[in-house]
């Protein structure tokens, strides 16, 4: 491990290597984590909607509850409105009474109310 002293004579070392006019080292930045650097390599890959999307597959029993996830499932998203489709007309009811909101709040805390303004429920077209 190094100690303090150490340091210092590093750094003033590499100040004279390099022409370093500032007296004492930078000090790291740790205040933000990986998360917006994923997200700018993300954006510059033209990968943003592919990455959301698959976010909101591999969380979605965690969104929703698992009860729900199994009668629910994401769809399209449509000027940020997240169309969601339910397997069983009983379960578009009462999500559509008691569920909704939750699921609302729980999309827009993990992915902002900028990227989703509603939900819509729906039946599955695919389970007709």
């Amino acid at each position: 491990m190094k100690r303090g002293g150490e340091d210092r004579a590093r750094w003033q070392l590499e100040r004279e290597r390099h022409h370093i006019l500032r007296e004492r080292p930078p000090q790291p930045d740790r205040s933000t984590g990986i998360e917006p650097v994923i997200e700018s390599v993300v954006k510059g890959m033209g990968l943003e909607k592919h990455f959301w999307e698959q976010a909101l597959i591999t969380e979605w029993e965690t969104l929703v509850g698992p009860q729900v996830a199994k009668h629910a499932r994401p769809g399209r998203l449509d000027r940020k409105i997240l169309h969601i489709f339910v397997d069983h007309p009983a379960w578009l009811s009462d999500l559509s009474r008691y569920g909704q909101k939750q699921v609302l709040a729980n999309l827009q805390k993990r992915f902002g109310e900028e990227r989703i303004k509603g939900v819509r429920l729906q039946l599955d077209p695919d389970k007709r």
